[in-house]
């Protein structure tokens, strides 16, 4: 199983090459919780997926990509198609987080007792999530806030 470090895309504005990085950080993350299982079906399944989480980076990056050619930045976006851009990007995020926080717990449930059917479970649910991750629809946008006025008070007298 190769070893890769997170490979942030130079070309891109900080904030959204902070979101490539965080996602290929729990890819790589991922990866390493696969080497340590023993072999058998439960690593074979994890490394499975870690080759669909890999596809996923790669539309985290294009996302990226995209996003940084509408509005390159900083710290923050402005622009409306690049703020839903990066809303999607802070659910792949998210998901990818949430897919090393399950293989630990399928690791954890191997090392103590590897025939629980638990890890099974674990394994269906994370295998349908990782297919998803940053292809998903993108989440509902909120509702717009009104614009605010200032009054201004006059003192009377």
């Amino acid at each position: 199983m190769p070893r890769t470090r997170p490979r942030p895309t130079p070309s891109l504005s900080r904030y959204w090459n902070s979101y490539v990085g965080h996602c290929a950080g729990s890819v790589m993350r991922f990866r390493r919780i696969t080497a340590a299982l023993p072999p058998g079906p439960a690593r074979s399944w994890l490394t499975e997926i870690a080759q669909r989480l890999d596809a996923e980076l790669e539309a985290v990056r294009r996302l990226a990509t995209v996003g940084d050619s509408i509005e390159p930045a900083w710290f923050w976006v402005r622009i409306q198609p690049a703020k839903r851009i990066a809303h999607r990007l802070d659910t792949a995020r998210i998901a990818f987080a949430d897919a090393v926080s399950q293989a630990a717990e399928v690791a954890e449930q191997v090392a103590l007792d590897p025939a629980h059917n638990d890890v099974r479970a674990h394994l269906e649910v994370l295998s349908r999530q990782a297919s998803q991750l940053a292809l998903a629809p993108p989440p509902a946008e909120p509702e717009p806030e009104p614009e605010r006025r200032w009054w201004l008070r006059r003192g009377t007298g």
